[in-house]
């Protein structure tokens, strides 16, 4: 059930049109640890600050620039509905420019992350398969003869 939402989220973003331009994307949390029975997915989207900005550009009569800031400071809650159906719960996103300035905002550090999806290579299938299938070959600890 969560991996047909992810899937639903990553098929939009990877298609693009959204009101911020996505340059990578990471999950994080209990979906990652391979928690028994995760409740939610943990998403990160790392946006292009300039390429946004260039999206909300628009030229006057005078040939001068104007940003439609207005719109502009609505696009975190307009990606959220793009990529949420229905204010689901089961779905977190979180918005930051980079990875660095989500982490500092943290009151606790993030214990795993990965990154699934860049623009440059948008195969997040695998990403997350690999992910899975080298923490289910990992070597289990040994334990301490008795």
């Amino acid at each position: 059930m969560l991996y047909r939402k992810l899937e639903r989220v990553m098929t939009v973003v990877d298609e693009g049109g959204l009101p911020m331009v996505i340059k990578e994307v990471y999950l994080f949390g209990s979906f990652l640890r391979d928690k028994q029975r995760p409740t939610d997915i943990d998403v990160l989207l790392i946006y292009d600050s300039d390429a946004t900005l260039n999206l909300y550009e628009s030229i006057g009569r005078k040939g001068d620039k104007h940003w439609r800031l207005w719109e502009m400071s609505r696009a975190p809650g307009k990606l959220r509905r793009c990529l949420k159906a229905n204010a689901e719960k089961s779905v977190d996103l979180s918005i930051c420019p980079s990875l660095e300035e989500y982490q500092r905002d943290l009151a606790y550090p993030m214990d795993i992350w990965l990154r699934i999806w860049t623009r440059q290579d948008r195969d997040w299938r695998i990403k997350l398969m690999d992910h899975f299938d080298h923490a289910v070959r990992a070597p289990l600890p040994q334990e301490s003869p008795a």
